[in-house]
């Protein structure tokens, strides 16, 4: 127990698992905290002691899935294995305990197993560095330890760090304590486990070799905060590997001016990794357009989708990779099925590095780099097919196709190797002669037991005395009980059967010794051969990173242009100008959604400081709900985040000029994680829109002011639409049911009113799902709700309270309900049942008097009562729900009921 907690006292924030043959066990307080979680039983050490030691353990062959388990609950864990074998330290001077060194440290941003990982998503550690929580710039720096990937930014304020965080989506982000409650609140209840680590903890040598990356990638120095984040990601991501040195292919300055940025909320909105209802992949833009056949791939459009470039030459060298791809559809699917027998080449090299890869991730390797010989062959067909005869960069391999690598793991590494490298069976026969000749021992020298076999039945006369073995007993002699008398009385009894005797000879038993040490003489023979294949591999790590990620490249760009194939996608024009002009265009992912030929296409055309009837820089979309407003608007955004990505997009045509962002605000939801309202969630995303967006942005809003009282939603809605439209000049599209904007396309030139048309037939409307020039007459609201299913009576008094509102509205006698107004004569709410009851009083009789004022003053009608029946059944009864036939029916009943009730 004092080596455990004098390893202990040195990962005092870890779980550590401490490897006691074959288990890894924990004590003291790691036992009671673990168990609960992995669901094993705690148990004790020492159980006649009076204050016993805690302890649970899980078996070392089953580590994976609890180790996982562990991580996902948000917990570091320390993992101690034993240095050497009980052998060796009872053959050691001084203390026989086994040594024991903590050879990793596993916490959620620094996972390297592929049982841990998602392959599709990266795995990053952020740092960020602030010298104050409400003022920037603040350097963020973020490391993927399992493919060496590197990359710095800086933010310039709280909310551009919220943006990227949320674009990068890391599992782990160190910072100094002070900073902690500041990066919790910004990022509420989506922030990741934090760890706390200052840059006085770096060693001076770790901002040098930050440095030296830096200039290694090509770049000039970085600024000052940037220097300490990469920093502080490196040494702590080296602190968990212990003795290791990390795969770092290069580092990277992410310039945010030179990509399209997209806030947390439009990346939420437009669901562009995740479904806003479910928060599921299935159902995204991501999905909608993923069709790559490796891991790298789907990591690196995941990657695109985040931060598409506005540099045109990129986004047209794409385009033009895609164009080739699909002017050669056979070539193309050759190239895709090649592709899936390419593995994560990326993370493989990183584990080779970091000394943790395995057998069969070897051969996964292998088989990759088999792979390339057959790619470069399929795109030399592809630059031959072409007319330039010249072939895309954006498609290049490059000359390196890693063969040398290939033809040593071809040579060494067996075709289909074990797991683990514990019981040997990895090296090919004939990679090594020691290791053939100590192989030739271990599998007992066939020979030489045979010329022992042909010695001892000589020399006995048993002709069916036969060698054997087994792992029990080793070798021995078998002789059957019939020929017991010929067997000499130098040989030793082993084992006696039912038909036989065993015996071992002093022969034999030399002979088996030499072989059980060959056979640990060859198991160590095969570990020294695999590390040296392991430092091979490690060695090409950076010629690996490098040919994976033009792999990648070429995996996204094939499955955009089978996407573009399957569904119609078009090559869109990129233009420096600020129009956004979509003929036909189509939501990628409804679309998907829908049986085929249901989705209804939309034209659109947009222009910054555009104006007159046929061009507008801010559309006002009105129509009812359910009619497609929302769709119209997120179908443009996302037609012109795939334009910047390079992608082809669903549309007919497409004009697409450069956007610097994508701004969206759609929906009505609280913020409980920060304390924030509905409205104030509405009012904050708004005014984030309003200081940030520029004449280059688009800008896409969806009810804006709905959350409080009328006027002062109409009045807010009213003065941000001028806003966008005087000063901000922005490509805007606004979708409202404040059909009171619609006057303001009178007197702003930019400003034009369009429409979702609805067909109305009997009551009920169909929706069109048409967009279309002109302001909606109506909003349909509870049209909407009988679709819906609400109940008929709720209906019908939601007809009648919109028909005395709309009333009061055109008399102009309807004040807003202001909750916090004083009460005066001349400031009455209006009390909307009069309404109704008037309209109850032609029922009963032209002159306006009441049924029973009728009644009495006739003296003759003395079916009062009946009438009053007659009265109640026809206003329970909805025409809207009566058939010609059944209000026929209804009309005949009440006419007979007050014929009879005169006579």
């Amino acid at each position: 127990m004092r080596q455990f907690l004098e390893i202990k006292a040195r990962y005092p924030d870890a779980i550590l698992m401490f490897r006691m043959g074959d288990f890894y066990e924990m004590f003291f307080e790691d036992a009671e905290t673990v168990g609960p979680v992995l669901d094993i039983v705690v148990t004790s050490r020492d159980k006649n002691n009076p204050d016993p030691v805690p302890m649970a353990g899980v078996p070392y062959h089953a580590i994976g899935g609890y180790l996982r388990t562990l991580v996902e609950h948000g917990f570091k864990v320390a993992i101690c294995e034993q240095m050497e074998t009980p052998e060796e330290a009872r053959k050691r001077r001084g203390s026989k305990i086994v040594r024991r060194e903590v050879v990793r440290v596993v916490t959620p941003g620094v996972l390297l197993d592929e049982e841990h990982l998602r392959g599709e998503e990266p795995n990053y550690l952020v740092a960020v560095v602030a010298e104050e929580t409400d003022a920037g710039p603040i350097g963020v720096a973020a490391l993927d330890v399992s493919c060496g990937e590197f990359v710095v930014l800086a933010a310039p304020d709280t909310g551009a760090m919220r943006a990227e965080l949320s674009r990068l989506a890391p599992r782990e982000i160190v910072a100094r304590e002070s900073l902690h409650k500041w990066i919790e609140q910004t990022l509420g209840p989506e922030c990741p486990r934090l760890e706390g680590f200052g840059l006085a903890e770096v060693p001076r040598a770790v901002l040098r070799r930050v440095q030296g990356l830096q200039i290694e990638s090509g770049g000039a120095s970085l600024p000052a905060s940037l220097e300490r984040a990469a920093a502080m990601a490196l040494w702590y991501a080296e602190q968990t590997q212990p003795g290791q040195t990390l795969l770092l292919h290069r580092l990277r300055l992410h310039e945010s001016g030179a990509h399209v940025i997209l806030d947390e909320t439009s990346l939420r909105n437009l669901e562009v990794y995740r479904t806003l209802r479910e928060n599921q992949r299935k159902g995204s833009l991501l999905w909608s357009v993923d069709a790559t056949r490796t891991a790298m791939g789907a990591r690196l459009l995941r990657s695109w989708l985040g931060a598409p470039p506005r540099d045109v030459a990129i986004i047209r060298a794409r385009q033009d990779g895609i164009e080739a791809l699909l002017a050669e559809p056979q070539i193309r699917s050759d190239v895709q099925q090649a592709l899936r027998d390419v593995r994560d080449i990326a993370r493989l090299a990183a584990r080779a590095r970091l000394g943790t890869i395995k057998p069969r991730e070897l051969a996964s390797l292998r088989s990759s780099l088999a792979t390339l010989p057959r790619l470069h062959e399929l795109l030399s067909e592809l630059v031959a097919r072409r007319i330039d005869r010249g072939l895309p960069a954006v498609l290049d391999l490059g000359d390196d196709l890693l063969q040398d690598l290939h033809a040593e793991l071809a040579r060494v590494l067996v075709d289909d190797p074990p797991s683990h490298t514990r019981d040997g069976g990895v090296i090919n026969d004939g990679a090594d002669a020691e290791l053939d000749r100590q192989r030739a021992l271990r599998d007992g020298g066939r020979e030489a037991l045979a010329e022992i076999e042909a010695r001892e039945r000589e020399a006995t006369g048993i002709p069916t005395l036969r060698v054997q073995h087994n792992r029990v007993f080793g070798y021995f002699l078998e002789v059957p009980k019939t020929q017991l008398a010929k067997v000499p009385k130098s040989y030793v009894r082993k084992q006696t059967l039912a038909n036989a005797e065993r015996y071992v000879t002093e022969e034999l038993a030399e002979h088996e010794s030499k072989v059980l040490g060959a056979q640990a003489a060859g198991l160590t023979r095969e570990l020294e051969l695999f590390e040296q294949l392991r430092k091979t591999v490690s060695a090409a790590g950076e010629r690996l990173v490098e040919r994976g990620g033009r792999l990648a490249v070429l995996d996204v760009l094939t499955g955009l242009a089978e996407i573009a194939e399957e569904h119609g996608f078009v090559r869109p024009e990129l233009v420096d100008q600020p129009v956004l002009e979509i003929e036909e265009g189509r939501h990628p992912v409804v679309e998907r959604m829908l049986d085929s030929g249901r989705f209804v296409p939309n034209s659109l055309s947009l222009r910054a400081h555009g104006g007159g009837a046929q061009t507008a820089r801010f559309l006002l979309v009105t129509g009812p709900n359910m009619g497609g407003k929302s769709t119209v608007m997120r179908q443009a955004a996302l037609i012109a985040l795939l334009a910047h990505v390079g992608s082809y997009v669903p549309a007919v045509s497409a004009r697409v000029g450069v956007v610097d962002r994508i701004f969206t605000r759609v929906g009505a939801a609280d913020d409980l994680g920060r304390g924030d309202s509905t409205f104030m969630v509405e009012m904050r995303e708004a005014a984030q829109i309003l200081s940030q967006a520029s004449p280059r942005s688009l800008v896409l809003l969806d009810e804006i002011g709905r959350g409080t009282a009328t006027f002062d939603g109409l009045a807010l809605a009213w003065a941000i639409t001028e806003f966008l439209h005087d000063r901000v000049g922005c490509r805007t599209m606004f979708a409202t049911h404040y059909h009171e904007l619609c006057a303001l396309s009178e007197r702003l030139p930019g400003l034009r009113n369009v429409h979702v048309s609805v067909h109305e037939q009997r009551g009920s409307i169909i929706f069109l799902h048409r967009l279309e020039d002109g302001a909606a007459g109506r909003s349909y609201g509870i049209q909407v709700g009988r679709l819906a299913g609400l109940p008929a009576p709720v209906l019908r008094r939601a007809q009648r309270i919109l028909s005395r509102l709309e009333a009061s509205e055109r008399a102009g006698t309807t004040p807003q309900l202001d909750l916090f107004a004083l009460r005066s004569d001349d400031a009455r709410i209006p009390d909307l049942s009069e309404g109704l009851s008037s309209a109850g009083d032609a029922f009963a009789g032209s002159s306006g008097e009441s049924p029973e004022e009728s009644s009495g003053a006739a003296g003759e009608t003395a079916g009062g009562e009946e009438a009053r029946a007659v009265l109640d059944a026809l206003l329970a009864a909805d025409p809207d729900e009566l058939s010609p036939r059944a209000a026929h029916e209804l009309v005949r009943a009440l006419h007979q009921r007050l014929h009879t009730a005169r006579a």
